[in-house]
């Protein structure tokens, strides 16, 4: 018997493709570059990539950083030199960072039933979690814009644990953090069999894949490689579940 929900962000409650469009668009208005579609396309395509890589360990800390603060602003700032193609310094990429993050912070888009399962699990007196790889910053202001803060017992990024899901290390920050490491009463719910779903069958906690609009995206052998318990292509399906 489940006491504990742990809920991804992005893809899972928030519309994070939106999201990530109108921020980028406050980039390209800061660099007075006209805005495309293509331009979109390639930036997310990039932004996709670049944290996939992170989490497999493929992209690496150049040095031994002295904060999880400075870590995460050079991973952060690492993606924007990547896609600026070098042409703008370090400092500049922070900036354009900062600026990014920021304007994640609005325009939010919920996904649809969001709003309406949490207060549904909160009413059933479920601990409710949100453990993500995405800003700290933008957690907070995204939950509050989509009224589901007051329903959330905990929130954890990957820059508190200075580890990305699925790391085993970000699943230990975020244990200590609730206060419980009990994972026979947890299940986590995600839309990355990559992160969120491996992230459980690591740590030993129940998965239900939210394969919500992407079906494409993985294959039979990818999915194959990722047995998940359960997986449901609305939110309001959980009601079956818990």
């Amino acid at each position: 018997m489940y006491n504990t929900v742990i809920f991804d962000l992005d893809d899972t409650l928030i519309d994070n493709f939106q999201n990530v469009k109108n921020a980028f668009k406050e980039v390209l208005k800061y660099r007075n570059e006209e805005y495309t579609e293509e331009k979109f396309k390639n930036f997310f395509e990039l932004d996709k990539e670049f944290w996939s890589k992170r989490a497999k360990g493929e992209i690496v800390d150049p040095i031994k950083f002295d904060s999880i603060q400075k870590k995460t602003e050079w991973i952060r700032a690492k993606r924007f030199l990547i896609y600026f193609n070098d042409e703008i310094s370090y400092e500049e990429a922070v900036r354009i960072n900062d600026l990014y993050i920021d304007a994640l912070s609005y325009n939010i888009v919920p996904i649809e039933g969001a709003f309406d399962i949490v207060r549904y699990l909160n009413e059933k007196k479920y601990k409710i979690i949100v453990a993500t790889n995405g800003p700290i910053l933008a957690i907070k202001s995204k939950l509050k814009a989509c009224k589901i803060d007051e329903y959330v017992d905990f929130i954890f990024s990957a820059e508190e644990a200075g580890h990305m899901k699925p790391r085993k290390e970000f699943f230990e920050g975020l244990f200590k953090k609730i206060g419980s490491s009990d994972t026979s009463k947890m299940i986590i719910i995600g839309d990355e069999l990559e992160k969120d779903i491996k992230g459980g069958i690591d740590n030993n906690i129940d998965t239900c894949w939210f394969n919500r609009k992407f079906k494409n995206r993985y294959t039979d052998e990818q999915i194959k490689m990722y047995p998940h318990k359960y997986e449901i292509t609305r939110l309001e399906e959980l009601k079956e579940i818990l």
